[in-house]
């Protein structure tokens, strides 16, 4: 199991650097534009792994269409420009808290959507987690909270979590039918396609030279943050199983925030860390298995 664990937190790892390399990207590249290309040759790669692996099984079922272009529309078009949008409105440090909720945000919509049954402890890691976002994105402050005045790039990111959970239902469904490595296939060329429409009606499909540390940080979020992480993190459930993959998603906060301080110089302060512990803490309370479900 020890190689099951590296590869787990080598993928976590991986994640928690990328909203640093994304909000270098957005400087240069819009969001849209940063997308389809990005997804165009993920989509390539997972082709050529799931036509070795099952040639024309990879052909989803009449079924299946509408599934897995909702899934391109909520997992790649919203869930990546409500993040790379909002990463240019808020710091690298607020966007991995953020988004180290995603556990979190999952369990409280399954309880809604499939009425899952939650433990208590799983209602309460779900109520300190999200305690924790408005800890960061209140800057810790009671009159912002009041006042409603939360900034426009957490907001952004914390939308993202929601479709991003929404997308993981729709997964379920059509993995019941194809392989991973089609249905990622597939849904990564419909959220591309659907991106590229959206950047083209709304002009910002634009291209430009990208500077060397743009261009490395944009082959880091192809190639490690969208190919490598997600096949080693699939492994990893696979042979540690969910709740244990899980835990590791926690590293990802720590990644970011201390690359958000070494490359942005992001403030670190009180809420910040207080915010962390709190989203940590209700992550692994979340994620764990507890007795007497509710």
């Amino acid at each position: 199991m020890v190689k099951t664990y590296f590869m787990l937190f080598f993928a976590c790892a991986i994640w928690g650097f990328q909203p640093a390399c994304v909000k270098l990207l957005v400087a240069e590249w819009p969001p849209a534009a940063m997308i389809v290309v990005r997804y165009a040759i993920i989509a390539l790669m997972w082709f050529a792994a799931a036509w070795h692996a099952e040639g024309k099984n990879i052909m989803p079922h009449k079924e299946d269409w509408k599934w897995l272009i909702s899934m391109g529309f909520l997992g790649i078009l919203l869930n990546n420009v409500l993040q790379f949008t909002g990463l240019q409105y808020t710091t690298v440090t607020n966007c991995t808290l953020i988004s180290a909720t995603q556990p979190a945000v999952t369990a409280c919509i399954a309880f809604f959507l499939i009425r899952e049954r939650l433990s208590l402890a799983k209602w309460i890691g779900i109520f300190i987690s999200f305690g924790g976002v408005f800890a960061v994105v209140s800057g810790g402050s009671l009159e912002v909270i009041r006042q409603i005045n939360f900034n426009t790039g957490d907001m952004l990111c914390l939308a993202a979590q929601l479709s991003w959970a929404a997308y993981s239902f729709l997964s379920l469904r059509v993995m019941k039918d194809l392989s991973v490595e089609a249905t990622t296939f597939w849904f990564c060329l419909f959220g591309g396609i659907m991106t590229a429409v959206y950047g083209a009606g709304s002009g910002t499909l634009q291209f430009v030279p990208l500077s060397p540390g743009a261009l490395i940080s944009f082959l880091y979020i192809v190639f490690l943050g969208g190919f490598c992480s997600l096949f080693f993190y699939n492994v990893g459930v696979k042979n540690a199983g969910p709740s244990v993959a899980a835990i590791f998603l926690n590293i990802m906060p720590v990644v970011g925030i201390f690359s958000g301080f070494m490359m942005f110089d992001d403030y670190i302060g009180p809420a910040q860390m207080g915010g962390a512990a709190a989203i940590i803490a209700g992550v692994f309370m979340t994620t764990h298995h507890w007795k007497h479900p509710v």
